[in-house]
């Protein structure tokens, strides 16, 4: 069942909610909402001494379809946090507090000079040294979590129910319903990739969940789908939002295009051998997940209705006649733009 938070909190409650667990003090703190997309509440508060970010996970998404998850993801994604913490240092913003009554998740905010990615990207600050780095820590993650010798994965990650209730379920199963042209191939992958239990899997590896900054800083964020499961959804995830973008933005396009290049090569220097991807495996789920993002419940914001018809026609082919190889995608998006 899917629970209601116990109150959600906002810019005139959370500063007391935080003092009250000895986070930060109530006499200097001012607090400001982030936004938080669609699935949580996040607010930023500040004391002039620390400078934290709170997450409350939402039962129910801010779309126009109704969609449900269960609030205790955000105590899954401490847990992930914290793991990809010790592989990785400096990757992930630190873990201040938890708070499974309140569903809430606190961590230090990122210097004030640093940006998504995502912004970045659609203005045309493209800088591949940031998908090399990407695919390098995206590696290392699946490589250090591929089974458990030496190391005791938490076991909470072994449930993949929110990854099927924000992911799978909203994304996959809905363009199935909404086109059942392309339903058998699409579920056709979901059962595939549920057959895969190989390592941490991120979920929401995309641009807006990286943080970048001067000096190569760099974190990844929102880790509240991860699961032990299928490493080629988070290769596919990010080569979609890449994607998109370059139908979105055509005259950067060769710019994401090198972006793409520098990640797969990174991640295929940097992956342990069992893990190598399979890249017409990958460029199906990159398929379905061009579908998901025209006709799914989370459709891609900046995409216009033309764009949405290129990244249709474009996931429609790929899914049917997968590339061997990434320079395929590449190839495959240049020649759908004229089309």
């Amino acid at each position: 069942m899917i629970q209601d938070p116990v109150g959600l909190l906002d810019e005139t409650s959370v500063v007391d909610y935080l003092a009250g667990r000895g986070l930060i003090d109530p006499e200097t703190a001012t607090a400001r909402s982030l936004g938080g997309g669609v699935s949580n509440v996040v607010l930023a508060v500040e004391d002039g001494t620390r400078r934290l970010v709170l997450k409350q996970a939402l039962p129910r998404l801010r779309v126009a379809d109704e969609w449900l998850a269960p609030v205790d993801r955000v105590i899954t994604e401490a847990v992930a946090l914290e793991l990809a913490a010790d592989l990785t240092p400096d990757s992930v913003p630190p873990v201040l507090d938890r708070d499974a009554a309140r569903h809430t998740l606190v961590l230090a905010q990122a210097p004030a000079e640093w940006a998504d990615w995502k912004r970045r990207l659609l203005a045309g600050e493209v800088d591949n040294a940031t998908a090399d780095r990407l695919g390098t820590l995206l590696a290392r993650w699946h490589s250090l979590t591929r089974d458990q010798t030496g190391r005791a994965l938490p076991d909470r990650l072994a449930d993949t129910k929110p990854f099927e209730l924000l992911r799978v379920d909203p994304y996959h199963r809905t363009v199935a319903r909404r086109a059942p042209e392309v339903a058998p191939a699409v579920l056709a992958l979901v059962e595939e990739m549920a057959d895969h239990r190989d390592c941490l899997v991120h979920g929401d590896f995309s641009p807006k969940n990286v943080l970048v900054g001067p000096r190569s800083g760099c974190w990844v964020i929102d880790f509240e789908v991860a699961h032990i499961g299928d490493p080629a959804f988070d290769l596919g995830f990010l080569l979609t939002h890449l994607t998109l973008k370059a139908v979105h933005r055509p005259a950067y396009a060769s710019l994401y295009d090198g972006c793409v290049t520098a990640f797969v090569t990174a991640y295929d220097t940097h992956v342990a051998p069992p893990l190598r991807p399979r890249w017409d495996y990958v460029l199906r789920h990159v398929a379905c997940l061009l579908l998901a993002r025209v006709r799914g419940k989370s459709p891609a914001e900046y995409l216009t209705p033309a764009d949405q018809g290129r990244a249709w026609r474009l996931g429609v082919d790929l899914l049917h006649d997968p590339p061997d190889e990434p320079d395929g995608l590449i190839q495959r998006r240049q020649a759908s733009a004229g089309s």
